[in-house]
């Protein structure tokens, strides 16, 4: 709990005045409870990105998110200048199966207007959480494409698991990839990586793409399994909290395999420790974008009403050194868009375009690192050209939409069928009456669209489009099983972390 005390003392009466004369002279009914809630989410607010006040209600509901038990539509939101933006949808969710992404805003709950009315996490919360099997419709504005576009997600249980999927995607070479840290994702680890290994895997693909983080002792005993014990893996450091120094503490299962860490811009925190603990100790390579530049160590501190705070207290640094964190000086508001910019312009560019300096360091091995925020890989792979053509763009803008009805439409057809994963995989094709389907679709979803869907696509576009549409079909009839065997075709950085595997 909290003392009066210290160099806070002397501000702390103006607090208890302000009450008091509020009490005694204002001229309505005051809410006390949300007046002090406001104050405290105010204080927090300016002393750093992370710092956060946490109401009962959402405390619960972000324990239960750790834990995987609740009902919603499976995905992580911020709200960023009265807009509701997704910040991930959760691996095999209701939002994720249907085609919402990182980076949508949502601007229509069940055709009532969201954006710009002064909305806050509670209310967005009691929108979109619900019974299992109750739906709600959203509409959604996405970079890129012209208008709202409209998604009926039917509310579900979320996965607990945080293991998407592991598996043999080439010849020697095994694949996890890592959703979120929760509770027991270090339990889901060893196991998939000791199933891996029985089925002779010599090199590892832990693709930690879109992975927020969470719970650090996970993230701990998962960077556990690729050291022997004693390795620094990562130290924290605060004004007022002395270094403290993290070692792996146990002899990992695969300490001596070749490792592939891919990340991308939506990979912080926890995903962070363990690409900077392993590109230090030069144990593996990290390849695919910057990652977000989260490292800020927050302690919880609980008030008597089940309510509490999270208060930064020190710093995430690499073995090496390196602070993760980002800058942010300058507000959070400038925080957040300063992300926002930097992705947009490497989208453009295909160049990580730094708008902070750089620091370089040395790894255990000598090999340059550097430092500023977030974790630069070691070979970087930019955003595909195709994702530039405003053609390609309006094929792909109702992708993940049509891929789920295409295939609860044909569900059953489908399953008897292929039967399985490796049967689908093997045995279906995007024919061409599928595409007819697919851009007839299109044309009635947005009209507006008919012109650009009017200029032909280039074979090799639309070739790259077909596996896109094969993999989320398969997705939705057989889960992950299907969609990463047939995705890696079209995955730029996977397809990278293959090539180099398999010269390595």
């Amino acid at each position: 709990m909290f003392s009066n005390s210290g160099k806070s003392q002397e501000h702390m009466g103006k607090i208890a005045d302000i009450f008091t004369y509020i009490e005694e002279n204002y001229v309505d009914t005051v809410e006390y409870g949300k007046l002090v809630e406001d104050a405290l989410a105010s204080i927090l607010v300016h002393l750093d990105p992370h710092s956060t006040y946490i109401p009962l209600e959402e405390f619960n509901l972000m324990n239960e998110q750790m834990t995987g038990n609740f009902e919603g539509i499976g995905i992580q939101f911020r709200i960023e200048k009265d807009t509701i933006y997704v910040a991930q949808t959760i691996a095999n969710g209701p939002s994720e199966k249907v085609g919402l992404k990182a980076g949508d805003r949502i601007v229509e709950v069940d055709d009532e207007k969201v954006a710009g009315i002064g909305i806050s996490n509670n209310e967005v919360m009691k929108m979109l959480r619900g019974k299992k099997g109750t739906k709600v419709k959203l509409g959604i504005q996405r970079s890129g494409v012209p208008g709202v576009l409209y998604f009926t997600i039917t509310r579900d249980v979320i996965p607990t698991y945080s293991i998407d999927y592991s598996g043999m995607i080439a010849e020697d070479v095994g694949y996890i990839k890592l959703s979120s840290f929760n509770f027991n994702s270090d339990i889901e680890f060893r196991d998939a990586l000791k199933k891996l290994i029985e089925k002779g895997m010599k090199k590892l693909i832990f693709d930690l793409r879109g992975n927020g983080g969470g719970s650090l002792d996970a993230c701990i005993n998962i960077a556990d399994q690729f050291f022997p014990k004693g390795e620094l893996l990562v130290y924290t450091e605060g004004l007022h909290r002395p270094r403290k120094d993290v070692f792996s503490t146990k002899s990992g299962l695969f300490q001596k395999g070749t490792l592939v860490i891919l990340v991308d811009e939506f990979s912080a925190s926890a995903s962070e420790i363990v690409a900077g603990a392993v590109q230090d100790n030069d144990r593996g390579m990290i390849i695919g974008r910057r990652t977000f530049g989260k490292g800020l160590v927050q302690e919880q501190i609980p008030f008597r009403d089940g309510s509490a705070i999270r208060l930064t207290v020190a710093r995430y640094y690499t073995p090496v050194g390196r602070s993760i964190q980002r800058k942010y000086e300058n507000g959070i508001e400038e925080y957040y868009n300063e992300f926002y910019t930097r992705v947009i312009d490497e989208f453009e560019t295909g160049n990580d375009t730094l708008t902070y300096d750089t620091i370089q360091y040395r790894t255990k091995g000598g090999r340059i690192v550097y430092g500023g925020g977030g974790i630069m890989p070691d070979i970087h792979v930019a955003y595909p050209a195709i994702y530039k053509n405003e053609n390609v763009n309006m094929y792909f803008s109702m992708l993940y939409q049509f891929s789920f009805e295409y295939a609860d439409k044909h569900r059953k057809q489908l399953t008897n069928t292929y039967h399985n994963a490796d049967g689908f995989i093997r045995g279906f094709r995007i024919t061409n009456d599928i595409w007819i389907q697919y851009v007839e679709f299109i044309r009635k979803s947005n009209k507006s669209n008919v012109e650009i869907l009017a200029v032909s696509i280039q074979d090799e576009d639309r070739k790259f489009i077909e596996i896109h549409l094969k993999a989320n079909i398969g997705r939705t009839l057989f889960d992950y099983e299907c969609y990463y065997p047939v995705i890696k075709d079209g995955d730029e950085i996977l397809k990278a972390a293959i090539q180099y595997l398999q010269e390595h």
